[in-house]
């Protein structure tokens, strides 16, 4: 069995799934504010039921506002008068970015199999292609990808091919394989198969026409995303070249006056803080640049 693995989460799973038991009931109503969570664990392939997992959710974002919360006053205190205040005010800010990161983290998940899925799926199909056409069955092509190198793509097809083997049909297996996936690309190329298949159509002639519509939609993301690297580009030499040069000649033309007209002087913490934002920018920049990536390039 997988091991379960979320984040923030410091309490072992059994014990964590018995403290936040009596929470689900309150933690279900915020199933409107994330309606597709359930699905979500689904493809992420987290094995815990919706209303158990909101259920961890609350009370984690309780647990740090609480344990945080009375750690950081009990520091505090020895140095600050409103300490109870600062001290759950942290706390809940906490709390609230682990209940944040527990709704988007199947999202990530997703995310990142969603990647692995598409990166090889070309090549796999290509070699069950290769195989279809030399004369071996779906089956045998299917086998072939799934003892393959092709990652997640591979452990897929792994369980299509268990399934088979249990007596289940093919176009069955490979509904339940493409609806439980997240990947659309993956998905699109799954019911071609299944639709020419249910059709009658050549097995062959079907994979290579996915082959073609998959490779196009590479060419398509490809030519989206350089299209957008573009714009980014122009607005990183703005933000993180253009503007930091000519707000620091500015700072030092204005501190020049300053210190010749009065005694108001802008210190060096200005530039520091300047630096510290030019810093935190340059990660945002790669954060946003990842995050537009398509999942299809490799």
């Amino acid at each position: 069995m997988q091991k379960i693995v979320l984040p923030f989460n410091i309490i072992p799973m059994p014990l964590l799934r018995k403290l936040s038991a009596p929470l689900m009931p309150m933690a279900w109503r915020f199933r409107g504010i994330f309606p597709g969570l359930e699905l979500s664990l689904e493809q992420a392939e987290i094995a815990i039921p919706a209303r158990e997992y909101f259920g961890m959710m609350l009370f984690l974002a309780i647990f740090y506002f609480a344990w945080l919360g009375t750690l950081l006053s009990i520091v505090l205190s020895k140095v600050l008068q409103n300490y109870l205040l600062l001290g759950f005010t942290i706390g809940a800010v906490v709390g609230l970015s682990v209940f944040i990161q527990f709704s988007v983290y199947p999202t990530m998940l997703i995310r990142k199999r969603q990647r692995e899925l598409e990166k090889n799926l070309v090549f796999s199909m290509r070699t069950m292609l290769i195989e279809i056409k030399s004369g071996v069955s779906l089956f045998d092509a299917m086998s072939m990808v799934a003892k393959s190198n092709y990652g997640e793509l591979s452990r897929q097809f792994s369980k299509v091919v268990d399934e088979i083997n249990t007596g289940s049909m093919y176009d069955e297996a490979l509904q339940k394989l493409a609806t439980k996936n997240p990947s659309p690309y993956f998905r699109k190329a799954i019911w071609q198969i299944v639709n020419g298949m249910k059709a009658g159509g050549d097995v062959s002639d079907i994979i290579k026409e996915t082959v073609k519509s998959v490779s196009r939609d590479q060419r398509i993301a490809i030519t989206k995303y350089s299209s957008q690297l573009r714009f980014l580009t122009l607005m990183y030499m703005m933000i993180g070249v253009i503007m930091p040069a000519l707000g620091l000649t500015f700072l030092i033309v204005i501190s020049t006056l300053l210190g010749s007209m009065s005694n108001v002087e802008i210190g060096e913490p200005v530039y520091w803080v300047m630096l510290a934002a030019i810093v935190i920018m340059q990660f945002m920049y790669v954060g946003i640049i990842k995050s537009r990536r398509p999942t299809i390039i490799n």
